[in-house]
């Protein structure tokens, strides 16, 4: 199947979710680190829409619900740990586990996403192993 994706300024969704049980919504404006992680996720089978700001993601939400959601913390705008405060205070959208993936490593930031409702934080850099590991802990395998 050949695969075509969609671009719309700050958002890139691949069209081939036939193929896959599980849809990830990743939200960095870094695009390489976006399309890097992205296709990583691919290769364990997952569907992923790729978001640049936390008001893509929102509209994403509006017209599909993810089933996990991977968010960096340092975005223009809108931050990620306030991203995850507004997932968690909307009944819809309060139960998508949300990971927050961060160069941002101290014990302090950990606590901080913790504390903002994320479900579990990814410091970067982290291995596909250790991406793979995390996203096992929210969704089975496809």
């Amino acid at each position: 199947m050949n695969q075509q994706p969609y671009q719309h300024s700050d958002r890139d969704v691949t069209t081939t979710k036939e193929a896959q049980l599980y849809t990830i919504l990743v939200v960095d404006d870094e695009p390489n680190f976006s399309a890097i992680l992205s296709e990583i996720l691919r290769s364990f089978g997952y569907f992923v829409q790729q978001v640049y700001s936390v008001a893509a993601a929102l509209e994403t939400l509006g017209l599909e619900r993810p089933d996990l959601i991977l968010t960096d913390i340092m975005m223009p705008g809108i931050d990620g740990l306030t991203f995850v405060r507004m997932l968690r205070d909307d009944p819809i959208w309060s139960d998508i586990p949300t990971v927050v993936v961060s160069a941002k490593a101290l014990a302090k930031d950990i606590e901080d996403c913790i504390a903002a409702g994320a479900d579990a934080c990814l410091v970067k850099p982290f291995s596909a192993p250790e991406l793979r590991k995390i996203v096992k802990s929210f969704l089975p395998n496809p």
